[in-house]
């Protein structure tokens, strides 16, 4: 968390590639959200600013510089800051500058509609900023957190991808019969026995032998084995 109004007293020279003769708001941010990330603020920001000049002009000039100073965030996400404009080494304006600002957080999202019970794949997914005050304690910003997985519902193509979307990959389907292991002092014995219900791997799962109708819990190791673990 940033210490309220914590000041921050670094001056940063910005030259811009701006139109000669002009600058303008944009050409601002550009400058202070260098100076964020100068700072240690974050590297990736939004900002807004509604107070101070933004616009100005003089004649044509060759080099034109922006310096950034005095540079204050607080936690309510409000900055303050003092701009001037060199052109060609001469200052041309100054303003006091007042705004807001967004820390910005690189996630993945589906490039496609990606369908219920479909698995994700990396090229499924992109990377867009989006601010972090909007970003649900469930999201995911990890693709590891998401290769791999199967979507529980219908994923839309741009939109945050969160935890309760997805599940480990379905592996055994109710009905399917699997070789169980049973590991007891050294010995091993395996039997066919019948899914009660769908599990994925790693997932403890029912299992029944038809013959004998005795069930058991067992560890879904792959698609054709799961193990009953030793008590």
């Amino acid at each position: 968390m940033l210490k309220l109004f914590a000041v921050l007293f670094g001056l940063l020279f910005v030259p811009m590639n701006v139109i000669a003769g002009e600058v303008n708001s944009i050409d601002l941010v550009k400058a202070i959200e260098k100076e964020f990330a100068e700072q240690g603020i974050a590297n990736m920001v939004e900002l807004e600013i509604f107070g101070g000049k933004t616009d100005f002009a003089f004649d044509d000039a060759k080099d034109v510089k922006i310096l950034i100073s005095d540079l204050k965030a607080d936690d309510n996400n409000k900055f303050t800051t003092n701009a001037e404009i060199f052109a060609d080494g001469v200052s041309v304006g100054k303003t006091d500058l007042l705004g807001r600002f967004f820390v910005m957080k690189e996630i993945y999202v589906p490039t496609r509609d990606i369908a219920k019970d479909e698995v994700i794949t990396s090229d499924a997914l992109k990377t867009v900023l989006v601010r972090e005050n909007r970003l649900k304690e469930d999201g995911l910003v990890d693709v590891d957190d998401i290769v791999g997985k199967q979507a529980i519902r219908l994923l839309k193509a741009e939109k945050n991808i969160s935890k309760r979307d997805l599940r480990n990959e379905i592996v055994v389907k109710k009905g399917q019969a699997l070789t169980i292991i049973y590991r007891n002092k050294g010995l091993q014995i395996t039997s066919k026995m019948e899914a009660l219900e769908d599990g994925a791997k790693g997932d403890l799962v029912k299992f029944i032998n038809t013959k004998s109708a005795k069930e058991v819990v067992a560890k879904v190791i792959d698609k054709n084995t799961a193990e009953v673990l030793a008590e």
